[in-house]
């Protein structure tokens, strides 16, 4: 089990709205889960503002790869890149 952490800044609220309806589907059709997300953060320590967090749990990192450059999410991929600035960390080991 591989996990990923997903931190990002909403950049247009209708876009993320729309690309979470997306996308999540196609995450359960290729073997992944979302472990949490929250719309509602503080930092308590650091440089980050995120809007968003969420952690993901995927097989293995091949079969999140796969999902990524996928056709069925090649298209909330674009979406994505208006809707929100992302960093993804994988965490191995967890």
């Amino acid at each position: 089990m591989v996990t990923y952490l997903i931190l990002g800044k909403i950049l247009n609220p209708a876009l993320f709205a729309e690309y979470m309806r997306g996308h999540l589907p196609t995450i359960t059709q290729y073997g992944g889960r979302v472990g949490f997300r929250s719309i509602q953060n503080t930092t308590v320590h650091g440089d980050g503002d995120w809007d968003v967090v969420a952690q993901q749990e995927w097989p293995d990192a091949a079969t999140f790869e796969r999902w990524w450059a996928s056709d069925e999410y090649r298209p909330w991929a674009k979406i994505r890149d208006e809707a929100v600035r992302l960093s993804i960390v994988r965490c191995d080991g967890v």
